[in-house]
This record gives structure tokens, C-alpha cells and sequence, in this order.
């Protein structure tokens, strides 16, 4: 008599029905490796056997010797409907074998697409699973360089991003180490830390200096573009590692930051005419610890001399001039582009800040603590020298540059760049919010307020750029000159 095996793999689903009634104790037997006829089911995708097995009696829940379930088996050899079937039965969905990994790990690793995506959405499936190495499943994924299901892992919110493994790599170092830019691109954008640092204290940057070329499968193309050029590189030299530095370093990645062996970034490049083109990109480094980017900026003299780590030191005297320091204010990152000061007022400080700059004289003068609201003060006209009524306009916060974005139109790149942004941070803002011109827009404005001189930080300063590319349904959001 053929055993039950054989029956599940010739699909003998009527002599597996009477070898059932008749040894019902053959439901669970076990072969050399400890694999169930369940299992053994699971793996070849005999829908209607499993139905029938786990009918009579069968235990889902069973391992074989490396410590895997029939629902491991199953993914292992893309078999959706079986997958179903079994998680409808009671399958464990986060059953971790001998090495934890889970279905999810199996499925990533294997690169197959839609039996992720029904592992994702089934109840309780816990995406963030660590296996015996610290690997996640989009670690696994990105490790395997299987884009398209990095790509449906990243848009479950649930999926942490920065989970470091034993060898302390998050999935964007992975990523960066394995080449792939379209992942890297993708990583940053969902907001994964582009300053995280390995086992060996190696960043992004140093992993992608040592990289030869980098894969091009949904590369930021026109990004990159822009890098090459400003490195006056030749095209074809665009997915070289040093480019991609250049990139990652615009989305604030730190140059400055030394791995174990002490060594930064630059000190990898061995190309003396690259080094040197690279640094005339940098922002200035701390002066109190020598091995972040400076991130803030003293008063009166202005110079950026210590990264946020080191904003606690009690400066009396500027480090670079040793002029005396009566305040300090905070860069929003250590970009390349993003040179100017981000004051830390609150946004209706910014607001009142901005109506103080554009009127001419104000009646109440009176100083305000940040505790206490925020009073806008009633304008004198000068030619009159008649106090008119009071002047209630829009602060310049968020919900007012919302509101603004939701009347922008196509044209918001055009004003832009008339606002100082650069061409290649509206691209990355292209890239990053596709075919939603209303984000678009908000983004544009967003880094318009927040990384702008407080001085142009205006109505003024916004409505000449929207009158220049005639924007009038987003002029109808400002106050009327006087």
C-alpha cells in the first residue's frame, strides 16, 4: 500500500480519503526529517488534501525538525491558495522557526510579491519580526534586493524602518551596501535615518563611497543629474558611489562623522580632485567635538560652530571669532542647500515676526513671552498720520500656507525657485509627492518658512513671487496691502 505521502504527491485524493478512515493514526505521522503529511501538503499546494487533512484532524501547528510549519512550507513555494487556507484554519502567521524567522521572512526572502501582501493583511501579523540574526522581514527584503516587495512593505505604516540587526544595520544601510538606489531613494523618503551608523560606525556615506556603481531600478535620475553636474562629472559616472554621496549628503547625511577606524567619508576617496570638489560642499564642522556638522549658529556673528549634540555647552564666546554670544539659533538640517538659520520661535512668533518686518511702525510695542499669546499690533499710517483700524491678517504658520497650496496651481516650482529654493530640493519634493500638485505646493512653502533669512520671511516677500507668475487665486489667501 502506497503511504500517505505518496498519496499527497500523486494527489490520490480518494485513496487518501479511505487510508484516513481506516489508519486515522497516519494523520500526523512524521517522516525522517519530522514532516507531516499537512506539511508535506502545504508545500506541493494540494488545496483540497489540506482541507480534507486539517478536516480529519490534522495539526496546523506542527514542525518539522528545523522547527518550520506547513504555513512556512506553503509560502516557501508561493502557494496562495494554500496560505489562505491555512490562515483561515489557525495557522500561526508569526510561527518562528528554528532560526526565527516567520512566514513574512520566507516570503521576502523569496521575493514572492502577493504572498507578502496576503501575509500583510492578514490580523495580526507582526511585520517587524526579528529572527535569530536580528533581521526584519524588509531587511531580508532589501538584503535580496527584491524591490517590489520593499516596496509593499514600506507602505504598511506599521513597518519600522531603523531596526538595527546584530551586525547593527538598518535596511537603509543594506540597501546603500547592496547598491540599489531606487530602495535607498525610497527609504529616505518614508523617513528612515539617513545618519544611522553600523557595528563599525560606518554611515550611509562611507558605505557609498566604497560602492563602485549603484543599480539604476527607479533611481532618482534628475537628482542624481543635478549631483553629477554640480561635481562637473561626466553622465556616465552618474550612479558612481561618489555621486550618490553627494545625493545622500544633500538629504542630510553627515560628512563629518568617523567610523571606528577614525575614519570620515572623505578619507575614503582616494581621488584628490573628488575630495576637494566634495568639500566645497560641506557644511562647516562642530568646533567643540570635531566630528559632526555644525547646526548652530551663534549671534551676533553668525557663524555655525556646533552640532546639535554639543548645543548644551554654555558658550560665552563664539568659537571661530571669540566674539561674545547673547543668542543662538538652530540650522533645520545639515544640508548642503539649506544654509540659513531656523530660528526656534514658535510659528505665531515667526508670524508677528514677519508682520514687525513688513509694517512700518507699530502702536503696541510691548514685549511678549512666548507663554503669553500672541498680539498683533495695530498699523500707523505714516503718509496720513491717521491711526487706522486694526489690520487682522493671516499668520504665517502651517494652516496658512495650506491654505495658500490649495489655490497654487501648477506653477509652484516657477515660484520656488523666485522664493531661493534650490532646483534640486523642489526636485526631490517632485519626487517625493508625484501627481499631487497640492503637497507639491505645501512642501515648496514649507521649506520656503522654515529654512528662509527670518527677514524675507514675509507676506511681502510671498506675494511678489505669486504676483511674478500671476497666481491670483493663491494671492486671495494674503492680506491686502495697505
Amino acid at each position: 500500500m502506497d503511504s500517505i505521502f505518496t498519496k499527497i504527491i500523486t494527489n490520490d485524493v480518494k485513496g487518501l480519503k479511505t487510508l484516513i478512515e481506516e489508519k486515522p493514526g497516519q494523520i500526523n505521522k512524521r517522516d525522517e526529517c519530522g514532516v507531516t503529511p499537512l506539511i508535506e501538503a502545504s508545500y506541493y499546494g494540494k488545496a483540497r488534501i489540506i482541507e480534507m487533512l486539517i478536516d480529519a484532524g490534522a495539526d496546523v501547528g506542527a514542525r518539522d525538525h528545523v522547527g518550520c510549519t506547513a504555513l512556512h512550507w506553503a509560502v516557501d513555494g508561493d502557494r496562495l491558495q494554500a496560505v489562505e487556507i491555512l490562515l483561515s484554519r489557525g495557522s500561526d502567521v508569526n510561527a518562528q522557526s528554528n532560526d526565527g524567522q516567520t512566514p513574512l521572512h520566507w516570503a521576502c526572502f523569496w521575493g514572492h510579491l502577493h504572498t507578502v501582501e496576503l501575509l500583510l493583511g492578514h490580523n495580526g501579523i507582526d511585520a517587524n519580526a526579528v529572527d535569530n540574526d536580528g533581521d526584519t522581514p524588509i531587511y531580508v527584503a532589501v538584503r535580496g534586493r527584491r524591490y517590489d516587495v520593499v516596496s509593499v512593505m514600506l507602505n504598511q505604516r506599521s513597518v519600522q524602518l531603523d531596526i538595527q540587526n546584530k551586525k547593527k544595520r538598518t535596511p537603509l544601510l543594506e540597501a546603500i551596501s547592496q547598491g540599489h538606489l531606487g530602495m535607498t531613494h525610497k527609504l529616505i523618503a518614508i523617513g528612515a535615518n539617513i545618519n544611522a551608523v553600523d557595528g563599525d560606525g560606518n554611515s550611509c556615506l562611507h558605505l557609498a563611497v566604497k560602492t563602485e556603481v549603484f543599480n539604476s531600478e527607479d533611481a532618482p535620475m534628475d537628482l542624481l543629474n543635478e549631483c553629477c553636474t554640480a561635481l562637473t562629472l561626466k553622465n556616465e559616472e552618474m550612479l558612481s558611489g561618489i555621486v550618490v554621496a553627494r545625493y545622500l549628503a544633500s538629504q542630510g547625511a553627515d560628512f563629518h562623522h568617523k567610523n571606528n577606524k577614525n575614519n570620515t567619508p572623505l578619507d575614503l576617496i582616494k581621488d584628490p580632485n573628488l575630495r576637494e570638489k566634495l568639500e566645497t560642499f560641506l557644511p562647516p564642522q562642530c568646533l567643540w567635538c570635531r566630528n559632526k556638522a555644525a547646526t548652530t549658529k551663534v549671534h551676533p556673528c553668525g557663524h555655525l560652530v556646533i552640532c546639535k549634540g554639543c548645543s548644551n555647552v554654555p558658550l560665552q564666546q563664539c568659537l571661530k571669532c571669540l566674539k561674545p554670544v547673547i543668542s543662538r539659533g538652530r540650522v533645520e538640517a545639515p544640508k548642503f542647500e539649506d544654509r540659513c538659520v531656523q530660528t526656534e520661535a514658535t510659528c505665531q512668533e515667526l508670524g508677528a515676526a514677519s508682520q514687525a518686518i513688513e509694517n512700518r511702525t507699530f502702536k503696541d510695542k510691548e514685549t511678549q513671552t512666548q507663554e503669553e499669546p500672541v498680539v498683533r499690533p495695530k498699523f500707523e499710517d505714516r503718509a496720513s498720520h491717521t491711526e487706522a483700524q486694526p489690520f487682522e491678517s493671516p499668520v504665517l504658520d502651517e494652516k496658512f500656507l495650506q491654505d495658500v497650496a490649495q489655490n497654487f496651481g501648477g506653477k509652484w516650482q516657477q515660484v520656488g525657485r523666485e522664493l531661493g529654493i534650490k532646483s534640486v530640493q523642489l526636485e526631490f519634493i517632485r519626487y517625493d509627492y508625484p501627481y499631487n500638485t497640492v503637497e507639491q505646493s505645501f512642501q515648496m512653502l514649507r521649506r520656503w518658512f522654515t529654512t528662509c533669512d527670518p527677514e524675507t520671511r514675509t507676506h511681502r516677500t510671498l506675494r511678489k513671487a505669486l504676483d511674478k507668475f500671476e497666481c491670483f487665486d493663491a494671492l486671495k489667501c494674503l492680506p491686502q496691502t495697505m
